[in-house]
């Protein structure tokens, strides 16, 4: 599955393509091919590829070493970003674009990278309202992307349909995101019994249950019969109501809902939740900030007293940087800690006798491997 990660250098020529050297927005091109009918990007439909189906994999890459297989870039750590894209947040997808370089070096670089030890993998979803009549026609309720490690991740993001639409309804459709993230992934990481992360943003509430006519439109009728292959059955076809989906969800990722302009949804968001995983922003300028100091706090690689520096370091101004220091000071720092493994994860070049299994081959295993001859043309490990 290769060894290559995102680079800068590799956006900047996404970003180039993708927005016809700065003239238009990056998802214009995905937007214009729905709304004449050419529907959506096979890599973002929800219904999925034929060669994939609908689940989303947060896999580890592996590469030959004689007979075993070596662990490249560390366990898979997946992140999804579930992205409201209504009336005012209709622009997200472009800001979430636009900083994906920043959000990625606060993960893996600097002083502290925050995720240095994993494979960090990155997905973003987008959603509307499947009652609201403003949106234009055409217009998909709901895409996400692959997990993906390198340029890719710019690419498929670049694909994504805002809807741009906004009624007063009072409530948008994230739900058959939460679904998807919920039941419709398999991610290596959380057979470890660690956990993912997941963030859901928006301004508005959420209908309490999941209409399945919608569900089956987004996914396709087999919906239940593909959560049922990855392990969730619905007993009788009954769908479990949205509190239920975050619970669940919350049992494979750290996720938290990101609150724009005020406390004015809090009360709901905070039901499904808990109060510690709900998160106030004022905007989402700084998105890709806020999420690297959850990622951090919650890995246990930065404290409170040092989460200002390690955004400062990132380019944050000092008074932003103490915004956003308050505005997650009450989530559970060090959560990830304490959940089983993880001390022990595997680390990039520990080897395995195959790549699906969960621990290294036994010294043994690998003494016996190190004893052979080397083929002459096997790369090196770096």
């Amino acid at each position: 599955m290769g060894r290559q990660t995102f680079t800068r250098s590799a956006y900047v020529g996404v970003k180039e393509k993708a927005t016809a050297g700065g003239k238009k927005a990056a998802t214009a091109e995905a937007e214009k091919k729905v709304k004449s009918g050419g529907g959506m990007d096979p890599m973002v439909d929800p219904k999925g590829l034929s060669h994939l189906g609908s689940i989303r994999r947060s896999l580890p890459r592996f590469e030959k070493y004689k007979k075993l297989w070596r662990l490249t870039r560390g366990m898979p750590m997946w992140l999804l970003t579930l992205l409201d894209v209504t009336g005012s947040m209709g622009g997200n997808i472009e800001l979430a674009f636009e900083s994906l370089p920043l959000l990625y070096e606060m993960l893996t670089s600097g002083k502290i990278p925050i995720l240095g030890r994993y494979d960090v993998q990155i997905g973003t979803s987008a959603f509307g309202d499947v009652d609201d009549e403003k949106t234009p026609q055409g217009i998909p309720p709901f895409t996400w992307t692959q997990f993906e490690m390198a340029e890719k991740i710019a690419i498929q993001m670049s694909k994504l349909i805002p809807t741009k639409g906004g009624g007063s309804n009072n409530k948008e459709s994230p739900e058959f995101g939460l679904f998807g993230a919920a039941y419709l992934t398999n991610c290596r990481i959380n057979d470890y019994g660690l956990k993912g992360y997941h963030f859901t943003l928006s301004d508005d509430n959420v209908p309490e249950n999941i209409d399945l006519y919608w569900l089956k439109q987004i996914y396709g009728d087999g919906v239940l019969d593909t959560a049922k292959e990855n392990g969730y059955e619905f007993k009788g076809g009954k769908l479990p109501n949205t509190a239920r989906v975050v619970a669940d969800l919350q049992k494979k990722a750290h996720a938290f809902f990101l609150e724009v302009h005020g406390p004015a949804v809090q009360e709901q968001w905070a039901g499904f939740y808990g109060a510690d995983h709900v998160v106030q922003i004022p905007s989402t300028q700084n998105l890709h900030a806020v999420q690297a100091t959850i990622i951090g706090l919650t890995e246990g690689v930065i404290t409170l007293t040092t989460a200002g520096e390690f955004l400062e370091e990132h380019g944050i101004s000092k008074a932003d940087a103490k915004a956003i220091v308050r505005s997650v000071a009450h989530i559970p720092v060090g959560a990830q800690t304490l959940l089983p493994n993880f001390s022990k994860l595997p680390l990039a070049g520990d080897l395995f006798a195959e790549k699906t299994d969960l621990w290294p081959a036994e010294a043994v295993e690998v003494a016996a491997e190190e004893d052979e001859k080397p083929d002459e043309d096997e790369p090196g490990f770096k």
